[in-house]
């Protein structure tokens, strides 16, 4: 007797299934994609507040436009670029409202990292300021550097995916993640020299 092995829908298919009606196949593409896009949220925005907002509001923009969704598109790459430019979106309205720093929202809305199991305080504080110091370093990049760091870096996206997502070229996006780490080159040169 051999083994059944179940196969995962396509996202495509589960988008035609949501116009149809089946709502429950959209709550599946929520299921699957809903810690990504709250990730790459949380990383652009510094807090969990923001990040769960962003999130839902991702997934209700989402499903608002599901009809306009390309059968031959990423589904995830269209998400990340919702949520990219609500998160940019965002920030740009803070900044010019003079909202608290990133840093005062760090502190007040911070998400605990996931430390890896040690026993030595000494190595997880170590590893828990170098963390705090890093996100603080990508918190102070502009956001479009901020996102093309964040898609690249922690979400593991291509530089065509990275452009697909944000709407730029793909040479812009180097120029971009060239310049951010540049930046974080040296806002961390600066931070390591002040401590």
């Amino acid at each position: 007797m051999g083994t059944i092995t179940l196969v995962e829908e396509k996202d495509s298919d589960l988008v035609q299934r949501t116009l149809c009606g089946d709502w429950s196949a959209y709550d599946q593409l929520v299921k699957r994609y809903q810690r990504q896009i709250y990730n790459f949220a949380y990383r652009m925005m510094g807090n969990a507040e923001d990040a769960q907002d962003i999130s839902q509001e991702t997934f209700l923009r989402a499903f608002q436009s599901l009809h306009s969704f390309r059968k031959d598109a990423s589904f995830l790459t269209w998400l990340f670029k919702i949520a990219s430019n609500l998160s940019i979106d965002l920030l740009r309205s803070r900044k010019s409202k003079g909202a608290l720093s990133l840093d005062s929202e760090l502190e007040e809305g911070r998400e605990p990292v996931a430390e890896a199991r040690t026993s030595d305080p000494e190595i997880m504080a170590i590893r828990h300021a170098t963390q705090e110091m890093v996100q603080n370093a990508i918190n102070t990049l502009p956001a479009r550097y901020r996102a093309v760091v964040i898609l690249r870096h922690l979400q593991g996206m291509s530089v065509e995916e990275i452009a697909q997502t944000l709407d730029i070229p793909a040479g812009t996006v180097k120029t971009h993640l060239f310049r951010a780490r540049e930046m974080l080159r040296e806002r961390l040169a600066t931070a390591l020299e002040i401590k």
